[in-house]
C-alpha cells in the first residue's frame, strides 16, 4: 500500500484505543487560498506543480498532496502560526520556532538518522516559508509505506524497533545540542486555559461550540485544576533531569512502516528534554517494556518523568482544544473535531487521577 507521509486515514487499521479518532478528518483552514499556496511552493522550492489536492488528515497541521512534473509526489504542510503555542507566543516567534525545529530535523537526517523524515529545503536554504501573517508552509518527501494510527497499541516487535529508534535519536544529541529548541515545562497555552477557568460565569461567544465547551469546563473544573496542580508538582521533579534530543509526539500516527524500517514524521515538537518524553507511550509498567532502550543507552528510567509526560499530553490537549473552541470559529470539521476530542481527553484525564 502506498501512503503519503501524513495520510493516517489510508493506513491499515490495527488494534487502537478509543482515542484513535483524535487524528480525525479536518477541513482546509479558512482564509488560505489554494492557488496562492501552489504558486508559493513553485516559487520557493523551484518545482513545477502539476496538481494540488487537500488531504483531510492529521490532527494539527493542514496537508496537501502535490504532483510535480520534475520530482514526482511531494507533501506540503501548512501551519496556522497562531495555533502553535509551544513554538512561540505570537506569529513571528512561532515561525522562528518552526524553522528551528525543522532545521534540527534536517541536521539529524544529515547525521545518518535515515528514519527522520525531514523537510526539503527551499531554494534559499530555509526549511519553512511564510505565506502571510498567519500561515507558513513546508515541503516534505512522499513516503511509500504503511502509515500508523494515533492510539494504536504496539506489539512486541514494534516495541523493540521503537526502543532502538528512540535510543538512536537520543544518542545523537551531540549533533544538534547547540541549536536544538529548548522548551519550558509550562503547559503550552496555560495562560489561555487559566483565563478560561476564571471566566466560567460569563458566556463564551467565539462560535457554535463555545458554550458547550464552557459547560464542559464548568462540570470538569475540579478535574482540570487538580490535573494542573499535579502537573506543577511533577514538573518541579522533572526540571533537573538529563536532557537529550527528543521528538515529543511518540504515537503511531507519526510512524510510516516501509521495507527499510520505520520512518518518523512531524518534527515541529522536537526539543531538548528528558528521554521519557519519547518513552512514556511505550511504557507498559513491566520491566521488559523498555529493556531494549535501557540496554542501548544505559539510561535508568525515571517513573516520575514518565508520569509527567503522560499527564502533560492530556493537559496540553485540554488547553489547546479549549482555546480553539473559545476563539472565533464556525461549525466545520475542525471545530467538531476539537469538541469531540475535548470530551475524550477529559475521560482519559479522569482515569489518571
Amino acid at each position: 500500500m502506498v501512503c503519503p507521509v501524513k495520510n493516517f486515514q489510508k493506513s491499515t487499521r490495527r488494534d487502537c484505543t478509543g482515542e484513535c479518532y483524535l487524528e480525525a478528518v479536518k477541513a482546509p483552514p479558512e482564509g488560505l487560498d489554494e492557488a496562492a499556496l501552489s504558486e508559493a511552493v513553485a516559487r520557493c522550492w523551484g518545482v513545477d506543480v502539476e496538481s494540488i489536492s487537500y488531504e483531510a488528515v492529521g490532527g494539527g497541521s493542514h496537508h496537501w498532496l502535490l504532483r510535480t512534473a520534475d520530482a514526482g509526489y511531494r507533501f506540503v504542510t501548512v501551519d496556522d502560526l497562531g495555533a502553535k503555542p509551544w513554538l512561540g507566543a505570537d506569529h513571528d516567534s512561532a515561525f522562528a520556532g518552526l524553522e528551528a525545529a525543522f532545521r534540527t530535523a534536517r541536521k539529524l537526517r544529515a547525521s545518518g538518522l535515515d528514519f527522520v523524515v525531514a523537510p526539503i529545503p527551499a531554494a534559499d536554504g530555509t526549511m519553512v516559508t511564510r505565506l502571510d501573517g498567519r500561515f507558513s508552509a513546508a515541503l516534505f518527501p512522499y513516503i511509500a509505506g504503511r502509515a500508523g494510527q494515533f492510539g494504536e497499541k504496539f506489539g512486541r516487535r514494534d516495541r523493540q524497533d521503537l526502543c532502538e529508534m528512540w535510543a538512536k535519536l537520543h544518542l545523537a544529541t551531540a549533533v544538534v545540542r547547540d541549536g536544538a529548541p529548548r522548551r519550558s515545562l509550562d503547559v503550552p497555552g496555560r495562560a489561555d486555559l487559566d483565563g478560561a477557568l476564571r471566566n466560567l460565569d460569563s458566556p463564551w461567544t467565539g462560535g457554535p461550540y463555545s458554550e458547550r465547551a464552557r459547560e464542559w469546563m464548568t462540570a470538569g473544573r475540579d478535574l482540570v485544576e487538580a490535573s494542573l496542580d499535579r502537573y506543577d508538582r511533577l514538573a518541579g521533579e522533572v526540571a533537573t533531569r538529563e536532557l537529550v534530543i527528543t521528538h515529543g509526539e511518540p504515537h503511531g500516527g507519526n510512524l510510516i512502516r516501509t521495507e527499510d524500517g520505520l520512518h518518523l514524521i512531524d518534527w515541529d515538537t522536537v526539543a531538548m528534554a528528558p528521554p521519557e518524553r519519547d518513552l512514556w507511550m511505550l511504557d507498559d509498567g513491566t520491566v521488559e517494556g523498555l529493556r531494549a532502550y535501557i540496554e542501548a543507552t544505559g539510561h535508568a528510567i525515571d517513573r516520575s518523568a514518565l508520569d509527567f509526560y503522560r499527564l502533560a499530553w492530556l493537559v496540553t490537549d485540554v488547553a489547546a482544544f479549549t482555546t480553539e473552541l473559545r476563539r472565533p470559529h464556525t461549525d466545520d470539521a475542525n471545530s467538531a473535531h476539537a469538541w469531540r476530542a475535548l470530551g475524550i481527553t477529559g475521560e482519559s484525564l479522569s482515569s489518571m487521577l
